[in-house]
C-alpha cells in the first residue's frame, strides 16, 4: 500500500480481513485523527454504496455511531447536517468489518492484558511460548491463543521465545509495524508512535509495516543477528547488523553478562541499556579491557562497584543524580 487511504479503500472491498487486518484497524481506531477514514467514507457515498441498515444490526449501529460522533466532537448526535451524517453513517459501514468481530468475540473470548508496570515481568502464553515484558510495557491477547490463531499485540518492548507451531503462526502486531514467526526467539520494541525495532536472536522473522512508505508492501525478512527498524518519519523499513544487540538479548535471558577483555565503553553501554541509568567514564578509561561478570539479579551498584575496583577507579554521582560516571583508575 502507498498510503492509509490505499490501505482503507482495500479493506472496505475485502469481503474477510486477516487477523493482521483486523489488528490494524482497531488501532487505527484508536487514533485522534480519523480523516482518512472520513475521506474513503465520503468516496463510499458519493459512489451509492450499499445501504448501511443491510450491514449493521441496530445495537452494532449505536455503538459504532457513538464512537464516531464523539471522534468528530459532536456532542449531539441528533443535530448535525445531512453531510455529517452521510459521514458518520459511511464511516460505520466501513468500521463493522473490523471493529463488529471484535465486539462479538468480546462476548465470547475473554481478552487477557498483561501489564509489566515498574519492572520486568515474565508471561508464559497458552501455547508454551514466553514473552519477557520490559518495564512500562504490555501485552494483550485471546484468552483461547493458540488453539485458532497465535495473535497478540504489544506496546512498550518485550523478548519472544516462541514455541514451534507450523500451522498457527506467531504474529505481532504494534502500532507501527507487525512481526510473523513461527518458531524462533527475538526481541521487538514498538511504542506508539515511535521508531519500531525488531532483533532476532535464532531463526527467521517476517516484518512488515502498517503505514504507507517506500517499502509498505515488501515485508522484509530477517535471520539471525539482523534488525529491521522502522522509522515513522521515512515510513520504510532498514535492515541493520544486529550482531551486538543480538549479543545483548542473548546474554540478558541466560541471566549474566560476561566479558572477557572487551572495551569498558561496551561494558558501560550494556549495563546503561539494561539497567536504564546514564553510564559512563572518563575518556582515558573507555578502552579499557574489562574481565568479569554480571548477574542479572545483581543491582546496579554492585555492577559499578566491580568495575571500580578492577580498574582501580572511583564511582562519581553526576550532578543531576540521574547517573554516573567511572573516575581516576588506569588500564592494567
Amino acid at each position: 500500500m502507498h498510503n492509509r487511504k490505499e490501505y482503507l479503500r482495500q479493506l472496505l472491498h475485502t469481503e474477510n480481513w486477516s487477523a493482521v487486518e483486523q489488528e490494524w484497524m482497531l488501532q487505527y481506531l484508536d487514533e485522534n485523527d480519523l480523516s482518512d477514514l472520513e475521506a474513503v467514507a465520503r468516496e463510499y457515498y458519493q459512489a451509492e454504496g450499499p445501504e448501511v441498515k443491510n450491514l449493521l444490526d441496530e445495537r452494532l449501529s449505536a455503538l459504532l455511531l457513538k464512537k464516531i460522533h464523539r471522534r468528530a466532537g459532536i456532542t449531539q448526535p441528533g443535530i448535525f447536517t445531512l453531510y455529517g451524517r452521510k459521514i458518520a453513517a459511511a464511516a460505520a459501514v466501513l468500521l463493522v468489518a473490523g471493529a463488529s468481530w471484535y465486539l462479538v468475540i468480546q462476548q465470547q473470548v475473554k481478552q487477557l492484558v498483561t501489564n509489566s508496570g515498574n519492572a520486568r515481568k515474565t508471561v508464559t502464553l497458552p501455547d508454551g511460548s514466553v514473552v519477557y515484558l520490559e518495564k512500562s510495557s504490555s501485552i494483550a491477547y485471546a484468552e483461547n491463543f493458540g488453539k485458532k490463531n497465535r495473535t497478540l499485540q504489544l506496546n512498550g518492548e518485550a523478548f519472544f521465545e516462541v514455541s514451534q507451531d507450523s500451522r498457527h503462526p506467531f504474529i505481532i502486531s504494534s502500532a507501527l509495524i507487525n512481526t510473523t514467526v513461527l518458531g524462533t526467539s527475538f526481541n521487538m520494541e514498538a511504542r506508539n508512535r515511535e521508531v519500531a525495532k525488531v532483533v532476532v536472536v535464532s531463526g527467521m522473522v517476517q516484518v512488515n509495516t502498517n503505514e504507507g512508505g517506500t517499502n509498505s508492501h515488501k515485508p522484509m525478512v530477517l535471520s539471525a543477528n539482523k534488525s529491521a527498524v522502522y522509522h515513522p518519519a521515512s515510513k520504510g523499513l532498514q535492515l541493520v547488523d544486529a550482531t551486538d544487540d543480538a549479543r545483548f538479548f542473548t546474554q540478558k535471558q541466560n541471566g549474566k553478562f560476561v566479558y572477557k577483555g572487551q572495551a569498558l565503553t561496551m561494558v558501560l553501554n550494556d549495563l546503561q541499556r539494561f539497567y536504564n541509568v546514564p553510564l559512563r567514564s572518563e575518556k582515558k578509561l573507555e578502552q579499557c579491557n574489562f574481565y568479569g561478570d554480571f548477574n542479572t539479579a545483581d543491582d546496579l551498584q554492585q555492577a559499578l562497584t566491580l568495575i571500580a575496583v578492577t580498574l582501580n577507579a572511583k564511582i562519581r554521582k553526576d550532578a543531576n543524580g540521574n547517573g554516573y560516571t567511572i573516575v581516576d583508575g588506569n588500564c592494567r
